[in-house]
């Protein structure tokens, strides 16, 4: 399965988390710059994780808005693996 992640800046761990359970991290996109509130969201991505404790408001409605345009699942989580894994499940 096929992911692309919005927010945080560093997330090894949780990518590697991901990976041993069989997904596969096409994207990363930290959210910080200015230019990513127009980002465009992967076609092949089957997933859309976004860590709401790293990205502003705007970002977050438009990564939603996207992703409901192309059908593609979004998860909401805080960056921990705990919250995220609850979520995947």
């Amino acid at each position: 399965m096929n992911i692309t992640i919005f927010g945080g800046d560093n997330i090894e761990r949780i990518n590697c988390s991901l990976c041993k359970r069989g997904f596969c991290i096409i994207k990363h996109i930290s959210g910080r710059k200015s230019n990513h509130k127009c980002v465009e969201i992967p076609q092949n991505s089957d997933l859309v994780v976004v860590f709401i404790d790293y990205i502003n408001h705007s970002l977050c409605a438009h990564i939603k808005k996207e992703a409901q345009k192309l059908g593609i699942k979004t998860i909401f989580s805080k960056r921990s693996w705990s919250s995220l894994q609850s979520l995947i499940s």
